[in-house]
């Protein structure tokens, strides 16, 4: 992943840049494309907003540098917190991110786009932050491990990206964003449409784990209350049964301390084979009586499955 932040008199100042709009942050890593990319070696590619994409090739090394997540480190020297080898034989590779780190600083603090958004009282996207590196994953398709047909609705190019991998048909929807402001209803549309095609449809919103980075509590209400009511219950509305529907967070992503945690998650899934289990609100203290009890990661797909095919 490549963010575009702010820097501001060598601190973090911003893990994405104000939230930049694809608008503003496409000219900039082009900006940086054109200067800092060496084809073979280091290459750049733009996704949504301030999320893009940064490829190393020939550096078998890649995953032994250590690159710092930028939301976790917002009021930090950048410094102190650039890319480091956790190997000695990984240390060119971090040389190279750490020189294209600084290096896009000269090229972007100046940019038009930069200087607009300022005039405006804007934070600019004035430095690239490598991190969350990964390689390409072998993995069944999701019609090989379960036998069905599997779509993705995401903004998010890294859930999309994942959905490829599955073997999943990804849907793009107009106006999805990632953030406050996503088309709900579009995605809720977009969803029931795909079931006419599809066994199962995954709907990922992003909206209130952004509000956690920023640490806004009524911004993470809304989002929540948003996708209750403009998402999830008009997928309900417009669902025909029999159906199955689950609804779980993938992670926490707690105000206070603005970052993901890995405590478990609360779900519910709904399906005409089961019964209610007693419990009345949908949050982590409530949902520790409820009659799953804890599921380990890769368990709520069968558990799901197991219910839509039960009479």
């Amino acid at each position: 992943r490549c963010n575009l932040i702010t820097e501001k008199d060598g601190v973090l100042a911003d893990y994405s840049a104000g939230h930049i709009t694809s608008s503003d942050s496409v000219p900039l890593l082009e900006a940086v494309k054109r200067a800092c990319e060496k084809p073979g070696v280091i290459e750049f590619y733009s996704g949504l907003d301030y999320r893009h994409f940064l490829i190393l090739r020939n550096a078998p090394y890649a995953l032994q540098v250590e690159c710092a997540p930028p939301h976790d480190f917002v009021g930090t020297e950048v410094a102190k917190v650039l890319p480091k080898a956790k190997l000695p034989a990984a240390e060119k590779t971090a040389a190279l991110l750490r020189e294209a780190i600084l290096k896009s600083k000269d090229i972007l603090e100046a940019h038009p786009v930069n200087v607009a958004r300022q005039r405006k009282g804007k934070n600019p996207g004035n430095m690239i932050w490598p991190w969350g590196g990964g390689k390409k994953p072998s993995l069944p398709s999701f019609r090989e491990k379960y036998g069905l047909k599997a779509a993705v609705i995401s903004a998010v190019d890294l859930v999309k990206g994942i959905g490829i991998y599955a073997g999943m048909k990804v849907i793009d929807v107009p106006g999805a964003t990632g953030r406050e402001d996503t088309n709900y209803e579009g995605k809720a549309d977009a969803a029931l449409k795909a079931l006419e095609e599809h066994d199962l449809v995954f709907v990922h919103v992003e909206a209130p784990d952004e509000a956690g980075h920023v640490g806004d509590y009524k911004l993470k209400v809304k989002t929540i209350e948003d996708l209750d009511r403009r998402l999830l219950g008009r997928i309900i509305s417009g669902l025909k049964e029999p159906y199955a529907i689950a609804v779980l967070p993938d992670h926490p992503t707690p105000i206070k301390i603005r970052t993901h945690t890995r405590e478990p998650v609360p779900f519910a899934i709904k399906a005409p084979s089961l019964e209610p289990d007693g419990v009345q609100r949908f949050d982590e203290d409530s949902a520790k009586k409820g009659g799953f009890g804890v599921v380990t990661q890769g368990g709520i797909v069968p558990l799901l499955l197991a219910a839509a095919s039960k009479p």
